[in-house]
């Protein structure tokens, strides 16, 4: 899974990311780790792939980084590549004046397809540049050109990668929509629109709708050009952890664990998906020990960072929830004992659950017992059987009417005959 990845193998964990999204994520990386070694093998990998693209700038950051990581240790800093740097530089202002009087040429023009592509043009220029605001900018004026679904739905999914780029979560949401509205997709495009919007809700803490969305995604539909915003392994993650925080245990099995589909991705996060076993065979100690042992590496991911307390408390809660729902009463040591804590925390967090009206139970302090609320419990049967009962006299006199109305054509039936 790719949390573990981040701390034992952190190049195969970034080779499943283009350039741009790889990029991202080791600076992230970098930015949060306290581990020096990480730090500074993050900030070496960043350096190399930054030469893959055009972004100067970026790349003389990540050098003075890198040097001052590196000061004082015995491992000698990678020369400054200063005719790298000059070269592309010179190259990249003469194609953007080229690109900009293309573009000058085809407003005059007024022919939309050529002003699309100038603006595609810029886009690209700006993307390799580690200018993503400057890409959103041009990316969404080309959008005004397009004059075919499929331009359409191409400038959505680009604007798409440049907003996950800069964690601008409601431009994904907003053109997600827009080319989840344009006609002829395929398969593998719904695929990448369901990753987005799973992408979008995770960010804004909606778990439930994030792990349906992250369910429909096909692993091989994500492709290579979906690369620099989410990759298989991130659709298991996120969509488990989702699941897990939202779901109860049968709905986890049904649409993630029994879904032929999403189990594609699971297969490359074997972590991940033993997590949900265990949650969904209610080894509730054993998942949340395994979820404990992932934290470090999920609070390193660019995406998830920001949710993870969260979602790890969620998760618990519901745990406690479903491990109290079968039963009339049950012991807090027992459930201590399942959930890794002394009885007093276990109180604590149940009391926490009871205030919030997530269990529908009270607490025996003295004997440090948890019991149903009967009182609810039949007045919510008694509801039930009064409402069953409505239903079948409503039924009954249905049936009644209509065996009358039959009788009475019968008769008028009978009487013209005999006319």
């Amino acid at each position: 899974m790719g949390s573990t990845i981040l701390i034992d193998d952190l190049e195969t964990y970034i080779g499943q990311y283009g350039t741009h999204g790889a990029i991202q994520r080791l600076q992230f990386i970098a930015s949060k780790t306290e581990q020096v070694a990480l730090k500074t093998e993050a900030t070496k990998l960043r350096l190399d792939l930054l030469k893959r693209t055009t972004n100067c700038k970026g790349y003389s950051s990540c050098y003075a980084e890198l040097k001052e990581l590196l000061e004082g240790s015995s491992t000698a800093v990678p020369p400054y590549d200063s005719v790298w740097v000059e070269a592309t530089q010179g190259q990249a202002s003469k194609l953007k004046d080229l690109y900009e009087q293309d573009l000058h040429q085809a407003k005059v023009t007024q022919i939309k397809d050529s002003i699309r592509t100038c603006h595609t043009q810029l886009t690209g220029l700006c993307t390799e540049q580690g200018d993503y605001a400057g890409a959103l900018k041009y990316a969404s004026k080309s959008r005004e050109f397009c004059t075919e679904p499929q331009a359409v739905f191409s400038t959505c999914m680009t604007i798409i990668k440049l907003s996950a780029l800069c964690r601008q979560y409601d431009d994904i949401q907003s053109f997600t929509s827009r080319a989840h509205h344009t006609p002829f997709k395929d398969e593998a495009s719904q695929s990448k629109i369901c990753a987005a919007y799973g992408l979008y809700y995770m960010a804004t803490g909606k778990y439930k709708e994030a792990s349906f969305s992250f369910a429909q995604v096909k692993q091989q539909d994500l492709g290579s050009t979906f690369s620099d915003v989410l990759c298989a392994q991130d659709i298991a993650l996120y969509g488990v952890l989702c699941a897990l925080a939202s779901l109860d245990r049968n709905e986890v099995q049904s649409k993630l664990l029994d879904s032929a589909s999403f189990q594609e991705c699971l297969d490359l996060a074997p972590s991940i998906r033993d997590v949900a076993l265990d949650f969904c065979n209610c080894r509730y100690a054993a998942c949340l020990t395994s979820l404990e042992r992932l934290k470090e590496g999920l609070l390193l991911d660019v995406h998830l960072h920001g949710q993870v307390a969260d979602l790890c408390l969620q998760i618990r809660s519901r745990g406690i929830v479903q491990y109290f729902a079968p039963f009339i009463s049950v012991s807090l040591h027992s459930m201590a004992e399942a959930f890794n804590t002394d009885v007093d925390g276990m109180q604590s967090e149940v009391a926490s659950l009871v205030g919030k009206r997530q269990l529908d139970a009270k607490i025996d302090s003295h004997k440090k017992i948890l019991h149903v609320r009967h009182a609810n419990q039949r007045t919510a049967t008694y509801k039930s059987a009064m409402r069953v009962s409505q239903e079948f006299a409503n039924s009954t006199q249905a049936l009644v009417l209509r065996m009358n109305l039959l009788k009475h054509d019968f008769g008028v039936h009978v009487v013209r005959q005999k006319k």
